[in-house]
């Protein structure tokens, strides 16, 4: 990072100008760059550009945000679980990955519910079972804020016998978040098929499946404003896991800020105009870049090796329902104000400047030479 941003301090700080930009990203792609999308806009400032002299940087905040939540509880993200199990004939690992159906979820118990079919149905098409019901299906509070331990707790009967001697639910890092969704422990590593995200007890027929955790409707709750432009903040490697590990806790961030999703809008509007701010490592501002991720630096509602998929959420198994981003409602509306402070006064070496050249016909003139040295003719001296 520049010195003059390591050494520079907020009190001698002065602002010497601002702009507001007002963003939609609507339909950007229409009227502006042809790459844009409705959450990831890129916007070329043209011939109104924004440039910093000697000692000043360029400083981007965010004041306001809003979009409609168009996006779902449970996502590509926090949905799939794997099995192993054993019939009798050795560990057999499920190489496809379950999933729970993509959508808002009311209550726990509905995600509970869900969790028990896709189990039930998978016993039943693995081992000699041939049907199954669903004896209990816990947490049954239809309320979060009802009386309750709100752990899963999924009892599943099998007709016929099963033949199961081991049976493991894995919630993997790779895959997503699920252990957040249904209160388990994260498996870190693919190469562990003997390890069990959750309780698994069984007994004769029955197959009981207990969380260990208070059960979530979602995974994330924030939705990250992100800046493709470079600049002095910090963030925790976490925060950008899919583009790569880190050896380091803490990372150059491209986070301009973070807005709470409710229930049908994602909205900030600030306060004072500082929470959330970045201070830009380059003298002219041309253009910016704005997308929004999750707090894995994921795109919304898409696993990390899909960025191509345009869609959060909907019916994203149709082709034409690939394109939320770009046709249809996901995009968003904010206001930026962008300020040139200036941190420092520059030194400037002051020197007496040189006299101006003679002209040219001064300049060229012939030297006069008078006779005798210029002395007067009766004066003489001996040399």
């Amino acid at each position: 990072m520049g010195g003059s941003l390591q050494s520079s301090r907020f009190e001698n700080q002065q602002i010497v100008n601002s702009f507001n930009i007002f963003v939609d990203s609507e339909r950007a792609k229409v009227v502006g760059d042809g790459t844009s999308k409705g959450d990831d806009v890129k916007i070329h400032l043209e011939g109104q550009t924004i440039e910093a002299g000697a000692g000043e940087i360029i400083r981007i905040s965010m004041l306001n945000f809003t979009m409609f939540n168009n996006l779902y509880m449970v996502d590509a993200n926090n949905s799939k679980f794997n099995i192993t199990y054993d019939k009798g004939a050795g560990l057999v690992t499920n190489a496809p990955n379950l999933v729970l159906p993509n959508k808002n979820y009311n209550h726990l118990n509905d995600i509970a519910d869900a969790f028990a079919d896709l189990v039930g149905a998978f016993i039943v098409a693995n081992t000699p079972a041939t049907a199954f019901a669903k004896t209990t299906v816990l947490p049954s509070a239809t309320a979060l804020k009802a009386t309750s331990d709100r752990l899963l707790d999924v009892t599943l009967t099998m007709t016929g016998t099963s033949g199961l001697t081991d049976f493991n639910i894995q919630l993997k890092e790779s895959t997503g978040d699920t252990y957040c969704i249904l209160g388990g422990n994260r498996l870190d590593s693919d190469s562990d098929n003997t390890f069990s995200s959750l309780k698994v007890t069984i007994a004769g027929t029955t197959v009981r499946i207990q969380g260990y955790y208070p059960m979530q409707r979602m995974s994330d709750p924030y939705v990250y404003v992100r800046c493709g432009n470079i600049q002095n903040g910090l963030e925790m490697s976490v925060l950008s896991s899919d583009r790569g590990r880190y050896n380091s806790d803490i990372i150059n961030s491209d986070i301009l800020g973070k807005v709470f999703r409710d229930v049908e809008f994602i909205s900030y509007a600030s306060n004072t105009g500082s929470e959330y701010f970045m201070n830009l490592q380059q003298k002219k501002l041309s253009q910016l870049r704005l997308f929004l991720t999750d707090s894995k630096g994921r795109f919304l509602g898409r696993v990390a090796s899909d960025r191509s998929t345009g869609s959060a959420s909907g019916l994203v198994s149709d082709v034409n329902g690939k394109t939320q981003s770009s046709l249809g409602n996901l995009f968003f509306t904010a206001v930026l104000r962008v300020d040139i402070i200036r941190v420092s006064v520059p030194q400037i070496l002051e020197t007496t400047p040189l006299p101006p050249a003679l002209p040219a016909s001064k300049a060229q003139a012939s030297t006069v030479v008078w006779a005798g040295g210029g002395l007067p003719k009766d004066l003489k001296y001996d040399f």
